[in-house]
């Protein structure tokens, strides 16, 4: 790691080591429930206790305005299709540039590393674009999910592919709670930040148990914006984190 990419990986995280993010990358659901006016998400979280927001291109452009520069920006750089597809990649292509990336300031870049199936598409792409972002320092935040979707949240999928994305260079992991969870944080030897999962699960007693076992952050989207009472909630994730 070059100093400037890993001074810019620790400024991520706050002083005390922790990474609140709220993903707003849903595009491949087409106009998801909550996100559909996404710009006035940001206005609305804007003072919130987010540390910062998970954006796709074409949003991104929005956080150079006055209220929201002080947050961080990670860009999804990756696509798979969209829930109108009859078929799915068995791979994410990143489709954002690293040039791209600097014009936008960002802060560092998220991508899928597709596990499982014939992964080895997916795992050389993600280990080409790592590199190829890292030329330029800016950080990459690798989120693990299984060629058969369903099977994302199983401990094999997040622990092995959380160990795999590191070794190919991932400043940062982006996985789901699986039971083993201390596992996969332990066999991981660069932060983890928990993806949010299921609605329908109790998100602050999740984040309690991964907290506890050793993650350094929450990206979480649904269940914040999805919430009756999302600002409480963040505050309430907040204080669990810290």
């Amino acid at each position: 790691m070059t100093a400037g990419l890993e001074r810019n990986t620790g400024k991520l995280f706050s002083k005390e080591g922790y990474l609140f993010l709220l993903a707003l990358d849903h595009a491949q659901m087409g106009v998801f429930h909550g996100l559909e006016d996404i710009p006035s998400q940001l206005d609305r979280f804007s003072k919130s206790g987010l540390d910062g927001f998970i954006l796709n291109v074409g949003l991104a452009a929005r956080m150079a305005k006055a209220d929201l520069v002080h947050k961080k920006l990670i860009l999804r750089s990756s696509s798979g299709g969209s829930f109108l597809a009859t078929a799915f990649s068995p791979m994410h292509t990143n489709h954002a540039s690293p040039e791209t990336a600097i014009a936008l300031g960002v802060d560092a870049v998220l991508m899928m590393a597709v596990v499982g199936g014939s992964d080895y598409q997916s795992l050389q792409a993600v280990a080409r674009d790592i590199d190829a972002y890292h030329q330029y320092s800016i950080p990459v935040i690798v989120e693990i999910i299984a060629a058969d979707f369903s099977k994302t949240a199983t401990f094999d999928i997040q622990y092995h592919g959380a160990r795999i994305a590191s070794e190919l260079g991932a400043d940062v992991v982006k996985a789901f709670y699986v039971e083993g969870f201390d596992k996969v944080v332990a066999c991981c030897p660069v932060p983890v930040v928990l993806a949010g999962g299921p609605k329908e699960r109790d998100i602050c007693e999740t984040a309690r148990r991964a907290v506890k076992e050793g993650v350094k952050g929450f990206a979480f989207g649904r269940n914040i914006f999805q919430s009756d009472e999302p600002e409480a909630l963040i505050n309430k994730l907040r204080a669990i984190l810290h």
